[in-house]
Parts: C-alpha cells; sequence; structure tokens
C-alpha cells in the first residue's frame, strides 16, 4: 500500500500516471483539485501488485471541492483504517508526500508533521519526497540543494525532482 499525499495541485494524481504507465488518475489543470476523497488503484509493476491511493489535495482553500479540514480528516482516515488493517491488505508500506516546488516551507513542514505524528513515528513507515514543477530549474536537484535545510529535519529515505 502507497499512499500518495500533498498540497492541492502538486501533481499527485499525475505521479499515479506515470508510475501505472497509463492514464488511470483523473488529472486537472484548474486551480481547484479534482480528487475530492482517497481513490485506489491496483497497478503491477514487473509482475507485483501494488495498491496506490491518492488523495484529496491539502491547503485549497475554503472554495476549494474539499476544505482544508476535509482533506486532512479524509487522510487521516484512510491512514487510520490502513494501519489497522492486517497483512496483506492493511498495513501502510510507503509514504509520498508529493509537492510543487513552490510550497512554502511553513505548509511542507505541517503537511509533513501531520502525517509523520500519526504514522511513520508510531509505525516506522518510510517517507519519501517528491518535487513536481520543476521544469524550468536546471538540473532539477539544484532545488533541492538549495531547500535542503527544510528537510533535514524530516526523517525521509528519499526523493525525487521531477515533471510530470
Amino acid at each position: 500500500n502507497v499512499v500518495i499525499f500533498g498540497e492541492t495541485g502538486s501533481g499527485k494524481s499525475s505521479i499515479i500516471n506515470v508510475i501505472a504507465q497509463e492514464q488511470v488518475a483523473r488529472t486537472s489543470n484548474d486551480a481547484l483539485g479534482c480528487t475530492s476523497e482517497y481513490k485506489r488503484y491496483s497497478v503491477d509493476i514487473s509482475g507485483q501488485k501494488f495498491a496506490l491511493f491518492d488523495t484529496a489535495g491539502l491547503n485549497e482553500g475554503t472554495a476549494g471541492t474539499v476544505t482544508p479540514k476535509q482533506a486532512k480528516q479524509q487522510l487521516k482516515s484512510l491512514l487510520n483504517k490502513l494501519m489497522s488493517l492486517k497483512s496483506p491488505l492493511g498495513g501502510i508500506d510507503l509514504l509520498v508526500y508529493c509537492m510543487h516546488y513552490t510550497t512554502s516551507p511553513r505548509a511542507i513542514l505541517g503537511t509533513y508533521n501531520t502525517v509523520y505524528s500519526g504514522t511513520s513515528r508510531k509505525k516506522r513507515v518510510p517517507i519519501v519526497v517528491v518535487v513536481t514543477g520543476l521544469e524550468s530549474t536546471t538540473p532539477m536537484e539544484s532545488w533541492w540543494d538549495a531547500h535542503k535545510e527544510i528537510f533535514n529535519s524530516m526523517d525521509l529515505v528519499g526523493h525525487a525532482c521531477v515533471t510530470t
């Protein structure tokens, strides 16, 4: 079970489509999110089955598809549900924090702390960060280097700077 979470417009659904190598998740270029509740996608990668969970965008604003409070509650509910189930259907194997490169450091830490305190700290669930929107940054890793102080305080197992 892989849970992909992050702010509205960070490319969560696009990341799922890249992993699935086909258009399985609905995407949008609108300012408002298009995922109003979590959705599960079954994906086969090199003969191994994965369940990818696309979640509603956090910090969308009160006029959005889902209010920030609802999105946070939905994410916590999904995480608690998965952690309470026994393997092979239960548990969380990986958390993917998807963020647009323009996300503020305060929002990055707030979202991370919300998820980490509820899951990773308790169950040692690995967390990776995927930074999107870096098409015009050359090299892409330079963004990470410029922001690494923010991420040094996080318990991350890896990161990727990508275009979707």
